[in-house]
């Protein structure tokens, strides 16, 4: 029998690399969830970056960043983002919030704001409000009671669609899906002539492993070819 190749062709340099695999069965390990944390956050990358703004029950701004974020549905439009059970196993103040009023607001973290991003993960105590602490502005939304971030060029006003719990232990994700209520696009970040975002322009930031970040300005462009026809034709598109 033959080995299976453990080597591919790299279409840019059009060299041979080699693969030599760490191979990991979590039903076998010693590493710990943390560690193994650690290594998933270094490989899922970049993330883009949630950032969460709430009401507690008392009226109490909250305003959190979470990278295990993304939209599920355009039709209807959903997003998601996951808020991890503490150290303790307890959930944490954006989840508590959004389990009482079932509204939030979204913002698109940005390179201008990051550092005041940063300023919000600290685990303040509860009631604390991190657009004090950071120095962000609240501003009131149309559809929901939690506050835009007016620094951020986009927020999404979101209602509670469900809450979907992946275990009770420290770590463990609790998944929030969203319904998207309204969108505010500052008009400034939109590309000529099209309703999208240029990211030269919007400057959006996303979460890498370990304290790293990354611009999403330094773009290439690779056309989708979706039609067997067309590809058979011209074959796989290139990066420009």
């Amino acid at each position: 029998m033959s080995k299976p190749r453990t080597d591919f062709l790299d279409w840019n340099y059009n060299r041979t690399v080699k693969l030599q695999n760490m191979y990991i069965d979590l039903s076998n390990t010693e590493h710990s969830w943390r560690a193994m944390h650690r290594l998933y956050l270094s490989f899922v990358q970049p993330r883009p970056i949630a950032f969460v703004s709430t009401l507690d029950e008392q009226g109490r701004q909250n305003l959190a960043p979470f990278s295990f974020y993304n939209m599920l549905s355009a039709n209807p439009p959903v997003v998601v983002f996951s808020p991890a059970l503490n150290r303790h196993s307890q959930p944490k103040d954006t989840l508590r919030n959004i389990q009482a009023t079932e509204e939030f607001v979204i913002a698109t973290v940005t390179e201008p704001i990051a550092e005041r991003m940063n300023v919000c993960s600290t685990e303040f105590v509860y009631g604390v409000s991190e657009f004090e602490k950071s120095g962000l502005t609240p501003v009131a939304a149309k559809r929901v009671r939690p506050m835009l971030v007016k620094e951020s060029p986009v927020n999404i006003e979101c209602r509670l669609r469900q809450i979907v719990s992946l275990g009770d232990g420290p770590g463990a994700g609790q998944a929030v899906f969203g319904d998207v209520l309204a969108v505010h696009v500052d008009e400034s970040v939109l590309a000529e002539g099209d309703m999208v975002c240029d990211p030269r322009k919007l400057q959006a930031v996303g979460r890498q492993g370990g304290p790293h970040y990354c611009r999403s300005t330094d773009v290439f462009s690779l056309e989708s070819i979706r039609e067997v026809e067309e590809f058979e034709k011209r074959g796989p598109a290139r990066i420009q």
